[in-house]
C-alpha cells in the first residue's frame, strides 16, 4: 500500500500531499473498497495516507481538518429499489464526491456502507465548514438515476479540526460524533465546533 513520505523538512505545502494521494490513485496502488472511481480509497488507506500527513500538519502548524459523509437514508434506496441500485448509487456519488473536491487539498475515502471520509489538509474548521457545506449543496444537485427512476441525495456531514497528536482513530471518532449532531438534527447539515461558535456570536 501507497505511504506519504514525510515533506516536513522540504515544505508544508499541502498541494505536495495531494499530488502524492492523486500519483498514488493514478497509478492504480491504492485499494477502492468496492467504488469504481479509483480516487476514492479504503478505510485501510485512508489510515495509510492519513496519519503520516496528520503528524506532519501538526509540526509543520499546517491546518487540517477531517470530516465524515453520511448519504441520508441510503438503506430506503435499498428497500425501495434494491441492493443494486444502492450500490449504483455508492459508485456515482463517490465519483461525484472526488469531483467536486477537486480545488482541494484533501483525499476522500469509502468507510463502509454510506459512508465517505474526507482529510482536508490547510484547511481549519472554519474553512472546511462553510466548503463542505457548499459540498452539501453541490452533491443535492446530483440526482442519480436508475433504470427511469431520478433519486435525489442528501447528505449529513461531521466536521473535526485537527489539532494536537492524538491518534486518527480519536480524530474520526470526532468527525462522527459531530455527524451524529447532523442527522439527530434533521439530516442535510454540516456541523462542526465552528457552528456553534457561529451561533453562539
Amino acid at each position: 500500500m501507497p505511504y506519504i513520505v514525510s515533506q516536513r523538512r522540504q515544505n508544508s505545502d499541502p498541494h505536495s500531499y495531494s499530488n502524492q494521494i492523486a500519483m498514488s490513485a493514478a497509478a492504480g496502488e491504492i485499494e477502492t473498497g468496492g467504488i469504481s472511481d479509483s480516487s476514492v480509497l479504503s478505510i485501510d488507506d485512508l489510515y495509510q495516507l492519513g496519519e503520516p500527513v496528520v503528524a506532519d500538519c501538526i509540526e509543520g502548524e499546517l491546518a487540517c481538518s477531517v470530516a465524515i459523509i453520511d448519504i441520508d437514508r441510503l438503506f430506503r434506496v435499498s428497500e425501495m429499489y434494491g441492493s443494486e441500485c444502492a450500490d449504483q448509487v455508492l459508485s456515482e456519488f463517490g465519483g461525484n464526491l472526488v469531483r467536486l473536491i477537486a480545488d482541494l487539498y484533501a483525499c476522500v475515502a469509502h468507510l463502509g456502507q454510506d459512508q465517505f471520509g474526507l482529510l482536508l489538509v490547510g484547511m481549519d474548521v472554519a474553512m472546511a465548514t462553510e466548503r463542505l457545506d457548499r459540498l452539501r449543496q453541490e452533491l443535492a444537485s446530483c440526482p442519480i438515476g436508475w433504470k427511469g427512476e431520478i433519486i435525489n441525495i442528501t447528505v449529513s456531514i461531521g466536521i473535526a479540526e485537527i489539532h494536537g497528536p492524538e491518534t486518527f482513530d480519536n480524530y474520526l471518532n470526532a468527525a462522527e460524533q459531530f455527524l451524529f449532531m447532523a442527522k439527530m438534527s434533521g439530516r442535510n447539515q454540516v456541523v462542526s465546533d465552528h457552528t456553534f461558535a457561529t451561533v453562539v456570536h
